[in-house]
């Protein structure tokens, strides 16, 4: 079993981080993106967490409110990333950056949590119970959580 640590991140994670995004391209600059990754980590409203192994990150995901609506202020919160490193998959880290991010979302508020997967992904939801509805773009199916 592995001793992995779930945990809000830090801004000293950069270095570690940023790899794992290298699908979101193109990048102004890394810089920019480092000044934005501080502004967000300081944000009540993102939810950024790593999963760390002897002090290594091997997984990372991120969640933000997406909205709030003015006459109710329901908070609707957007699950946008979950990566974690290949040779860590399959051993429970995915789940557990799933459930910390999705019981983030509800300890702040949260309404409805939401998010599309790729086709990749679509199995590893499958396993934790969930299944998509998909619409114009079946390739990205949509979940949602209501709480």
């Amino acid at each position: 079993m592995l001793n992995y640590h779930v945990r809000r991140a830090l801004e000293t994670d950069w270095d570690m981080f940023y790899p794992f995004l290298e699908y979101d391209r193109p990048v102004d600059s890394l810089e920019a993106a480092f000044t934005r990754f501080k502004q967000q980590l300081e944000s009540d409203s993102q939810g950024i967490l790593v999963a760390e192994l002897e002090g290594r990150i091997v997984g990372i995901a991120m969640a933000h409110v997406w909205q709030e609506y003015i006459m109710s202020g329901r908070k609707q919160i957007r699950f946008s990333s979950l990566y974690v490193h290949p040779e860590y998959q399959r051993l429970g880290i995915g789940k557990a950056l799933f459930e910390t991010t999705r019981d983030w979302a509800k300890s702040i508020g949260g309404t409805w949590f939401e998010w599309y997967a790729s086709q990749s992904a679509i199995a590893f939801y499958n396993r934790l119970g969930y299944s998509g509805t998909t619409d114009s773009d079946s390739a990205h199916p949509f979940y949602e959580i209501k709480f």
